[in-house]
């Protein structure tokens, strides 16, 4: 598994941060061949830093992002992560939890 972070992570100075146009929270994915990439975009405050934990356990797979430092800038910023999971099987049950607070669940099929 690798995640890669996007959005807010860029940067300083990025054009990304304070935009005016909120993008949804999400979860997407594709899946080719043996790989699956999965897509989590999320709106939070700022300058706030995450760790990203992601684990598969049987059928599902587990993904928990907490916050380690609140951001205390006065503006919104979509976070995103990309998660690349190789060698994956025909069909997984996902969670996505942001926090505790935003929560994302459903059904991976080839």
């Amino acid at each position: 598994m690798e995640a890669i972070e996007g959005g807010c992570f860029l940067e300083k100075g990025s054009s990304l941060k304070n935009d005016p146009f909120i993008k949804p929270d999400t979860v997407t994915y594709s899946v080719t061949n043996d790989s699956l990439d999965m897509f989590i975009g999320f709106n939070a405050t700022c300058c706030s830093e995450y760790n990203a934990l992601s684990s598969i356990k049987g059928d599902s797979i587990l993904i928990k992002i907490q916050t380690t430092q609140i951001g205390m800038c006065n503006c919104v910023c979509y976070y995103t992560y990309n998660f690349k999971f190789v060698g994956s099987g025909d069909s997984y049950r996902y969670r996505v939890s942001v926090d505790d607070y935003l929560n994302f669940v459903g059904v991976i099929e080839r």
